[in-house]
């Protein structure tokens, strides 16, 4: 097995045959079918478009995608450089491939020395940072919230907004709410089950928080909307009619259209997609001095690192040689 796709002065690289692919392609067919199940529809999404351009290249290059030979997925890797591909979609183009062939019980190209060289030349040639959406926090919510003027749309954008924020839900967990998810207690707060995430892939489930103030703007949205179960947040068609469940792209349109109505500058508003109030949520609470362990708690974080990176304007004005250049008297 040592030399399986790799090319040599003595030994041909193995070319699967029929007979090989077959069992191949049944595991992978199988795990798809499993993993239809589990993981959201975005997800699955995002694995079928990173495949499909892998495969375009390989069919370019007439070369075998699965299992890939380690120069293919070097050169792979170079060419979506040289096209302009950000490093992080290119890491998860990276990701994709050794998922199937984890998935296939093959070796994984991606760890190979050849593929590993070309990664780091690639961060040599090409920054590595990812542009951050711009943020949507609790003082453009509030802005939205007081000049929208009445309507079913001002109401679910208000409900849509208040609800995300206290949330911190990512898009797909936001569109996937139902009203059975709401639970209103006596005192004027909610909790919403947030059933499934992209840190809770085994479905346990998590519960978060809702101000009064999101309770009263989300049960205007359902009584404006009639809606008393399923779908909490729906499409309109037209000025009154409700349509079904929103989607993802919906998200970011929304939040797009109110940032626009708020008055932010055109190229802010480019700035602002899906991820925005979940970025503005994060800047609030690390500004209030809300501790990391309760932000990531709250953003249902497994490690700090995003958390960091929304907030890292906040972060470097309250660090050391911030703290430093308030005492010398030099800010």
């Amino acid at each position: 097995m040592d030399t399986v796709n790799r090319p040599s002065e003595s030994v041909a690289p193995w070319t699967p045959g029929a007979q090989e692919l077959a069992p191949i392609a049944a595991r992978v067919r199988a795990w798809w079918e499993r993993a239809g199940r589990v993981y959201p529809e975005t997800t699955k999404k995002a694995w079928r478009c990173d495949w499909a351009a892998f495969m375009k290249f390989c069919d370019a290059r007439i070369a075998i995608p699965l299992p890939a030979a380690p120069e293919t997925v070097a050169s792979f890797v170079d060419a979506c450089r040289l096209e302009g591909k950000k490093p992080a979609t290119i890491r998860r183009y990276l990701s994709t491939i050794a998922l199937a062939h984890r998935v296939a019980k093959l070796d994984n190209p991606c760890a190979d020395e050849f593929v590993q060289l070309e990664i780091k030349g690639m961060y040599n040639l090409m920054s590595a940072r990812q542009r951050q959406a711009k943020g949507l926090g609790w003082e453009h919510i509030k802005k939205f919230i007081e000049t929208a003027g009445e309507g079913i749309r001002p109401d679910r954008e208000r409900a849509l907004l208040t609800v995300a924020y206290d949330t911190m839900a990512r898009r797909a967990e936001l569109i996937a709410l139902n009203v059975e998810d709401l639970a209103i207690l006596p005192d004027g707060t909610g909790r919403m089950l947030i059933r499934r995430s992209k840190a809770d892939q085994a479905g346990e489930g998590n519960t978060a928080y809702l101000s009064r103030e999101t309770v009263r703007l989300l049960t205007t949205w359902l009584g404006r909307a009639g809606i008393k179960e399923g779908a909490l947040f729906r499409r309109l068609v037209g000025r009154h009619q409700i349509g079904d469940r929103l989607n993802v792209d919906a998200i970011a349109q929304a939040f797009k259209r109110v940032a626009e109505f708020i008055g932010m500058t055109p190229p802010e508003v480019e700035q602002v997609s899906g991820h925005s109030i979940r970025v503005g949520a994060t800047q609030d609470l690390l500004a209030l001095n809300i501790d990391l362990a309760s932000v990531m708690q709250a953003g249902r974080w497994k490690t700090n690192r995003m958390p960091m990176r929304y907030g890292e304007h906040v972060l470097a004005a309250r660090g050391g040689m911030a703290r430093a250049a308030e005492a010398q008297g030099r800010t």
